[in-house]
């Protein structure tokens, strides 16, 4: 009777010892994956970031009347070309000529006056008192006059430079106010590119860096240079914009049309990184430790598992962040499939 417990004690140990033997030997299936290997997808810092902008005429004028009244005459449409001092809008100058014409008026009588008073004053017949009352009186006057003269003159827009009618806010017979727009010049023998940068970015250009800038609507890219970079960014985001200069002697570049801008920036700005080809990865395929470290994952196509590489992060563009340390050129980095990786998960790279 003593022996029967023994007995099944070295059965129940034997059925342990082969059910655990079975899970240690169990396989665990790999993780399907997509790669990308570094040194086919490194990109040059000075040939790979594009950027969407807008095209803008370099010089451009809203156009307005400085005083109030009845718009007699606009002699110019949108898309005209205007040489500078050309008269290209007139209100009714009526009321402001008669205004003149009565200041005027009033001038010549004071001037009279303080001749007469003068001409007595020199005989020593009057006080000198009179004498200047009445000088003082002729002063006002004629600067009374000038003024409504000054009138007379505002009642026509003249264009301050040569250039295109963009735009044209009112026609014969509106009413102008004082600063409202009526029309839009446009000077576009040089016009602009203008792009946007982030805030990571915006150290990275300076003046004077070349940019070549491609229109899609004409099938064209040009040579600019960098003319303007904001030295505050936007009131809601932290993104600032600059401008690109582009000669347009042919004026074929019109404002409003759509392009991509590729910067190059110059020797000293960029030495480091034109020394050597920058790695460029996608932004979410790095991960963060909780000590805050970064890594990706990388095959070992040795045993075809993943392996966890800490990275050094750089730069963040618009396609990617740059990886300063961390990885080589020939390095096979995870990019998809990597959310369910641990270090040494057997691996099955897809085809691409």
């Amino acid at each position: 009777m003593l022996r029967k417990p023994l007995v099944f004690s070295v059965i129940i140990g034997c059925i342990l010892c082969a059910c655990k033997e079975k899970d240690t030997t169990r396989e665990i299936s790999p993780v399907a994956v997509k790669t990308l290997t570094i040194g086919e997808t490194t990109n040059d810092k000075t040939t790979s970031e594009t950027y969407p902008g807008t095209i803008k005429a370099a010089t451009s004028a809203q156009l307005s009347f400085q005083v109030s009244g009845d718009i007699k005459s606009i002699r110019v449409n949108s898309g005209d070309y205007v040489r500078k001092g050309e008269v290209i809008a007139a209100i009714d100058p009526t009321t402001y000529v008669e205004q003149y014409e009565a200041q005027k008026a009033q001038a010549n009588l004071a001037e009279e006056n303080y001749k007469r008073i003068n001409e007595v004053y020199l005989k020593g017949s009057i006080a000198e008192i009179r004498m200047v009352e009445a000088r003082s009186n002729y002063k006002q006057a004629q600067a009374a006059a000038n003024a409504a003269y000054q009138n007379v003159k505002k009642t026509k827009i003249i264009a301050p430079f040569s250039g295109f009618i963009g735009a044209k806010m009112k026609e014969t017979g509106d009413v102008a106010s004082p600063g409202m727009p009526v029309m839009e010049l446009l000077e576009i023998d040089h016009v602009e590119a203008v792009i946007s940068l982030s805030d990571q970015e915006v150290n990275t250009y300076k003046v004077g860096d070349s940019a070549s800038v491609y229109i899609s609507a004409l099938d064209k890219s040009v040579i600019g240079t960098i003319s303007e970079i904001a030295i505050q960014s936007g009131s809601r985001s932290p993104v600032y914009q600059a401008k690109i200069k582009i000669p347009n002697p042919d004026k074929i570049l019109k404002p409003g049309m759509a392009c991509q801008t590729q910067l190059n920036p110059s020797e000293t700005n960029s030495q480091e990184e034109t020394a050597v080809n920058l790695i460029i990865l996608p932004a979410e395929i790095v991960s963060i430790t909780d000590d805050g470290q970064n890594f990706v994952y990388t095959v070992n196509t040795a045993s075809n598992t993943a392996q966890r590489k800490t990275v050094q992060i750089g730069t963040l563009y618009n396609n990617g962040i740059s990886i300063e340390k961390g990885l080589q050129p020939g390095d096979i980095v995870i990019t998809s499939g990597y959310h369910k990786l641990t270090n040494n998960t057997p691996v099955k790279v897809l085809n691409k």
